[in-house]
């Protein structure tokens, strides 16, 4: 609990400094989403591969809970929320673990723990434990169009630990530059940090968006144990509507590499996913996506399998709002790959993986 500690006095040093400040404004939420699918290949473990959200088959269980307090005022902003859930549990796993004071013990329970100071008007500075700034899908699946995540979602960073500089260039034009300790982790892994960036053009009804992470990465070999750090660079590519009240819409791109070790080449992964949501009556809604990701030389992807990760898919989903705040999502999604890399029933394996889950989400 030592983890939690500073933000905690940070806060409260926060709201003493600025007791005076007449625009200071701090704000309580939270976050439940309670989830249960049913996998078609009926996994031994129960435990789904290659996903975060549902990581379970065959299972009533929290997927993520979340309790947040806010405060903003004109030169500060900051945001400290605590979560569990089976998301959290698999998507912190690979944590890294160096020395005594560190780990997913207590990191996977922090989901954001930041401060941001207003340094110009229109310039910030964030720093802290904090949502990545790549991709078109969240953590949170009520900010999601779909409600489960794509392949190219799971398999970029939803979190990073650093500090960031965003800056509002014109009305349309944002700009952002961040430091961290690396792809997606809050303990360091190696000597090295990522740097990173971000341009957010947007107009009336559309933004594009062009992210990147730079920096060297230990990933796992085929057996899963740590390569040496090999540069890496990452580019997330985003077109989406913005600002329209009968349907939204997101297509994402994403490309990277990184050196092979001890050679000069460099490995490629990549991925896209088209999204779509629509509404069919004032508390109904249909959602359609698209998806595909190659992983030939298995960088983010371990298959455990002699076969790297090649596969497409597609989902459809209905939303239903039963009250303010409460919604029930339904989703069936179907992934395809080129070989048998998908557990099935006892030490079996399949090409393909059918999904049903169901979710209910209440927002406070």
């Amino acid at each position: 609990m030592k983890c939690l500690v500073l933000p905690i006095i940070t806060l409260l040093f926060c709201k003493l400094s600025l007791a005076n400040d007449s625009k200071l404004k701090i704000t309580w939420g939270g976050f439940i989403d309670s989830q249960y699918a049913y996998d078609f290949n009926n996994p031994a473990n129960v435990d789904r591969v290659f996903t975060t959200q549902p990581s379970r088959s065959n299972e009533f269980n929290l997927n993520l809970g979340h309790i947040e307090v806010n405060l903003n005022s004109d030169k500060l902003r900051s945001r400290f929320a605590i979560q569990t859930g089976t998301s959290v549990q698999i998507n912190y796993a690979a944590e890294p673990s160096v020395g005594s004071i560190s780990g997913s013990d207590v990191s996977r329970h922090i989901q954001e723990a930041r401060i941001g100071y207003r340094i110009s008007k229109s310039t910030w500075v964030d720093a802290g434990i904090f949502f990545a700034h790549v991709g078109a899908e969240t953590w949170l699946s009520k900010d999601n169009i779909n409600l489960t995540r794509s392949l190219v979602a799971d398999f970029s960073p939803y979190y990073l630990s650093g500090v960031k500089l965003t800056h509002q260039a014109t009305e349309a034009l944002t700009l952002q530059l961040l430091i961290t300790n690396g792809w997606q982790n809050i303990s360091e892994n190696n000597s090295d940090k990522n740097i990173g960036t971000g341009i957010d053009y947007s107009l009336d009804h559309i933004s594009f968006l062009y992210n990147t992470l730079i920096g060297n990465e230990v990933s796992a070999d085929l057996n899963g144990n740590p390569r040496p750090g090999s540069f890496r660079h990452y580019h997330n590519f985003i077109i989406k509507s913005k600002n329209t009240k009968t349907s939204n819409w997101a297509a994402q791109f994403d490309i990277g590499f990184q050196q092979k070790e001890f050679e000069s080449n460099y490995s490629r992964w990549f991925g896209a996913s088209l999204m779509g949501r629509f509404k069919i009556s004032k508390s109904q809604k249909i959602s359609l996506r698209a998806e595909y990701f190659k992983d030939a030389d298995q960088i983010i992807i371990v298959t455990n399998r002699p076969d790297s990760f090649n596969v497409f898919g597609g989902s459809i989903g209905f939303d239903q709002e039963l009250e303010n705040n409460l919604f029930w999502r339904t989703e069936f999604r179907y992934l395809q790959g080129d070989s048998d890399i998908f557990p099935k029933d006892d030490s079996k394996f399949s090409k393909s993986n059918s999904t049903l889950t169901t979710s209910l989400a209440l927002s406070f």
